[in-house]
């Protein structure tokens, strides 16, 4: 009876102490699209933009034809101005014909000046450019090694919790940790000073060009004076007659710059903008490692702020010369406006080298064990039951929210994306069942 009761005993302890079954979310790998590309950053372009202004007379708004945001096309009216009455001011430019003279001249220098200015200004932009490109470029690399990082102390502290490693593996995986995030801070600094670099000379840029224009519009002042005095008594019919600025191009109304009917307008000062938005071009620099794969009509597309596809585009123009100092090729990307992009947009844009297909397997299933990648399938055990087997792939770079698969499961296999640390080779599975939302 003694042993009986023993035997009864052992039988219930080794059923109570069995493994039980990990229940766990499973996926069955399906065929997909491998896309080898990379991503840029720049500021759209609109093809043509215009500043609309009087280029012969000063005056006085009778009429504004359109209204801001308005669609027009080329050769139509706008704007009706009403010329103010000029011939005093041509009597008397006679007697000063030689000041005139001379004011063109000094004109003309200021105009030289800004128009230096203004090089030297576009040159300080593209610069700009180019480091805030290596900045952002810096800091997705830190972030793409943080994320390895923190996968690796998890790792280490699972593996240390477990007495697998010393306690010293955990301690340097955390001061890689540690390390890894102080660089991304470092970078992020780097990166937004990049930034207000790059500000502070479009805003020396725009300034430039306001200047330029100015300085235009002051040796048209002078010549008009220069012509007026030489001779010219009283206004000619386009000087006393109404006068209608027309849309030089097919493009959208910008904003009236407080201009309204009755205020006076002279010549060269800006009304308004007109923008063809129907087409926009972006401007990036690529590294020149992708020179051999640079080509005239490759796919562009741009990424939404939730991270998918956007409007999708082309390669339209490859420099034929390398930026000796960012050792990187300028390339002209062209995109058809679908009506959600904007003149000077800041955007991201991704080049698709080339697509094949494969399999993409959630980065939350792949484990890592000595620099080599594991998934584990689900495959039928005894009576019916799923074990799972450790399997090591070959991964590629991450799509999306998952790894491109190189080699190691193919379509069709069914692998564990959940609860990853609890499982090892062998261990029972029980498939979690999913609830009708889920599903």
């Amino acid at each position: 009876m003694v042993s009986l009761l023993t035997t009864g005993c052992a039988s219930d302890e080794t059923t109570a102490t069995a493994p039980q079954a990990v229940e766990v979310e499973l996926k069955t790998l399906k065929p997909a699209t491998l896309v080898d590309s990379s991503t840029y950053v720049g500021t759209l372009e609109a093809r043509q933009r215009v500043q609309l202004a009087p280029s012969r007379t000063n005056g006085r708004i009778k009429q504004i034809l359109v209204r801001e945001g308005d669609l027009v096309r080329q050769g139509q009216r706008l704007i009706e101005i009403e010329p103010q009455q000029q011939q005093q001011e041509l009597v008397a430019a006679t007697g000063n014909l030689k000041v005139a003279m001379a004011d063109l001249k000094v004109a003309e220098a200021e105009y030289r000046q800004r128009q230096a200015e203004r090089d030297t200004a576009k040159a300080d932009v593209e610069t700009a450019k180019a480091n805030l490109a290596k900045s952002e470029a810096d800091v997705q690399e830190i972030e793409a090694n943080l994320v390895l990082a923190k996968k690796e102390y998890e790792r280490a502290k699972f593996l240390e919790s477990e007495g697998v490693v010393p306690t010293q593996n955990l301690d340097e995986a955390t001061q890689n940790l540690d390390n890894t995030q102080a660089q991304l801070e470092s970078r992020i600094k780097t990166r937004d000073a990049s930034q207000e670099a790059l500000n502070a000379s479009q805003n020396q840029l725009q300034a430039a060009e306001r200047q330029i224009e100015q300085a235009l519009a002051n040796i048209d002042s002078r010549q008009s004076a220069i012509v007026q005095a030489e001779g010219q008594q009283g206004s000619t019919a386009a000087t006393l007659d109404y006068n209608f600025l027309l849309s030089p191009i097919t493009g959208v109304i910008g904003e009236f710059n407080e201009k309204k009917i009755g205020d006076s307008v002279s010549v060269g000062e800006g009304i308004t903008t007109i923008t063809d938005n129907q087409v926009f071009y972006l401007n990036v620099n690529i590294p020149t490692e992708n020179r051999n794969r640079l080509r005239k009509g490759l796919p562009v597309e741009l990424i939404n702020p939730d991270g998918s596809p956007g409007v999708r585009g082309q390669i339209t123009y490859i420099a034929p010369l390398v930026d000796q100092n960012a050792q990187s090729i300028l390339v002209k990307m062209e995109f058809r406006n679908n009506g959600t992009l904007r003149d000077r947009q800041y955007v991201e844009a991704r080049v698709v080298w080339e697509t094949q297909p494969g399999v993409l397997v959630p980065t939350t299933a792949v484990t890592s064990l000595g620099g080599q990648k594991f998934v584990f399938l689900a495959q039928p055990g005894d009576q019916q039951n799923l074990v799972a087997k450790q399997i090591p792939v070959k991964v590629g770079p991450i799509q999306g929210q998952a790894y491109q698969v190189i080699s190691g499961v193919k379509p069709g296999d069914r692998i564990a994306v959940s609860r990853i640390l609890d499982l090892k080779d062998g261990r029972a599975l029980k498939e979690q069942e999913l609830s009708a939302t889920t599903q």
